[in-house]
């Protein structure tokens, strides 16, 4: 009798043992598919807001050009004056917005791929480990 239950008991732990890998590499799966989801979205939506947005102030620039160009009187000067403005706009950007665009990225990718109310792999096993004890303790009465 003894015997049995000591059998079943391991047979429990086993099964245990093996839902838990299975578990857990479906749980990694799952994850890996939603992360690689939702930076897929991310990347799509960037782009093509980030195509609307870059015609939108093509269109705008060119504008402020040619007005320019007729308040002084020279196309060519508005043209320089815009195109100076960007170059002005890119070298402030490479000397001080390094930084400040990277953090900005790691901010906002870390929280698209980390969801922070999930539970963490070590906190599940804890969690799995309680019920499984549990489990074992309604089979031994």
């Amino acid at each position: 009798m003894a015997f049995d239950r000591l059998t079943e008991s391991l047979q429990t732990v086993s099964d245990k043992f093996q839902d838990y890998g299975t578990s857990t590499a479906e749980y990694y799966k799952l994850r890996l598919f939603k992360s690689s989801m939702k930076g897929a979205i991310s990347l799509v939506n960037l782009l093509v807001f980030g195509s609307f947005f870059l015609f939108v102030l093509l269109f705008i620039s060119i504008g402020v050009a040619l007005y320019l160009g007729i308040v002084m009187e020279s196309s060519f000067a508005g043209f320089l004056i815009v195109g100076g403005f960007y170059g002005l706009v890119t070298l402030f950007l490479l000397l001080f917005g390094k930084k400040m665009i990277e953090r900005s990225l790691l901010l906002k990718f870390s929280k698209v791929l980390y969801d922070e109310d999930e539970l963490s792999p070590k906190k599940k096993a804890k969690k799995e480990a309680e019920d499984y004890k549990e489990t074992v303790e309604n089979h031994q009465e």
